[in-house]
Formats: structure tokens, sequence, C-alpha cells
């Protein structure tokens, strides 16, 4: 469909995990939430494989969420893709777009390619990093040595260190230097939530602000994560009593 004035909306179905434990499904929560879209969540039971079902499989061959559809049948996945249309789709609409909408994707060339280089840091090299450091805490990777798990740290506080400087340096409270938040942040802040399984681990303070300033002005975020937040630490625990169990038997 090209882009114009549109006189309706089609109805539109965001599909999403039942785990919360999915920063990439919390980011385009967020953005439905925050600039109100009238976007239908379907929430997909993890632990019952919902999104290999034959049904998801038809709209998404790589069974990935969230997914989104449109009522014409054409379907995206990979947030930030489902973000970025939100964003064009919703400015672009017959109605009056949201504060939210026109701010959080600017439409300013420069700003949005700021903010598109954001995307894909998060994606490419931020992302990796949270993940090596903090999956084997969490259950969804063979458990590493005291060793390794510093290096990762290590190497995961660099990056932040790194990201800090680079990203978060400018006048602006949020990534970039905006002075609101952007669809990056609605992405970044979310992954970073991981970093919560390493023990006795703090971030750089300027991300501390960062992410305090977010949480302050992102009205939904602390509902959203709530779920997040309570996810980790119980896989994290549970991690830890079996690895604690594992320790006792090979002493006997």
């Amino acid at each position: 469909r090209s882009l114009g004035c549109r006189t309706g909306m089609e109805r539109m179905t965001l599909f999403v995990h039942s785990s919360t434990i999915s920063p990439t499904c919390q980011s385009c929560l967020l953005l439905v939430a925050e600039s109100k879209l009238p976007v239908k969540i379907k929430v997909l039971a993890y632990d019952e494989g919902e999104r290999f079902s034959k049904d998801f499989l038809k709209l998404n061959p790589y069974h990935c969420v969230p997914t989104l559809k449109q009522e014409d049948g054409f379907v995206i996945w990979e947030s930030h893709t489902v973000m970025r249309y939100l964003c064009d789709y919703f400015s672009d609409s017959s109605k009056e777009p949201s504060l939210i909408i026109k701010t959080c994707y600017p439409s300013n060339i420069k700003a949005r390619a700021r903010v598109n280089q954001l995307l894909d840091y998060r994606h490419c090299k931020l992302y990796p990093s949270i993940l090596k450091a903090t999956m084997p805490f969490l259950g969804y990777e063979a458990p590493v040595s005291q060793q390794v798990a510093e290096s990762t740290r290590k190497q995961l506080h660099e990056e932040l260190e790194r990201f800090s400087s680079v990203y978060l340096r400018e006048e602006g409270k949020y990534a970039g230097g905006f002075h609101h938040p952007t669809i990056a942040d609605f992405s970044i802040v979310p992954a970073l939530g991981f970093t919560t399984v390493l023990k006795g681990y703090e971030l750089p303070k300027r991300i501390q602000a960062y992410i305090k300033d977010f949480t302050k002005n992102v009205a939904s975020y602390e509902e959203i994560n709530k779920g997040f937040i309570l996810k980790t630490k119980q896989l994290a625990l549970a991690i830890e009593k079996r690895l604690s169990h594992k320790s006792q038997l090979s002493d006997d």
C-alpha cells in the first residue's frame, strides 16, 4: 500500500509471547501502550508452543514474535521493523497522530537516521553482549566457569561504558541526545533488564540515570516490565539452586 492520507485504518493484531521474558515483545507493547494505538494484542501460549501451530506458521514461517498482522493480509515480524511500520502507518493515518508517534520516530531525516543507527547498534552489538553475559544464569545456555563468567561480564561492562560515552554523552536524557524517548529507547531499556541477574553488578551511573528517566517518563513501562523482572528472578534462582545441588553431590 502506498503512503498517502488514509480515510480509514485497517485493524491490526500484534502477536506476542505469553512468557514475559521477551524484551523484543516489550518494546512493541510499550509503543502500542504509550501511543494508545488501536492494535489488538494476541498472546501466544509459550509453554504450549502455540507459535509453532500450523495457523501461526502460515503467518510467519520463522515462528518468532512479535509479529504484526493487518486485516488485508499484510504480515511483518522483527520488533524494530514492527515499531517502524506502526510509526509510519499511524503518523500517515487520517487521524491526527499522537505526540508520542511524532516524537518517538522523528520525520526529520537526520534525526530518524540517528534512531535507526541506535536500533541497529542495539541489535548487532549491545544485545549480543548482554545475552552472552546473562543467558547462562537464566538457563538458556549451558553453565560457564567463573573465569568465563567474569570475562563476559567485563566485556559487557566495557560495551556499556562505550554506549554511555558515545550515545548518552549529549544534553538529552535519552539515547542519541534526544530529549524524549524514541523507539530506540523502547528497545534498549527492556534489554538492559537482563543485567539484573548478574549478582553484585552495577550498571554505569549514566545508564542508571537513563533507565530512571525512562521509567519516570514512560508510564506503561513499570507495569509491562513487572512480569519480566519476576520471571528473570525465578529463572536465575532456579539455576542457582540447581548448580548448588550439583556442587553438593560432587562434594559427596
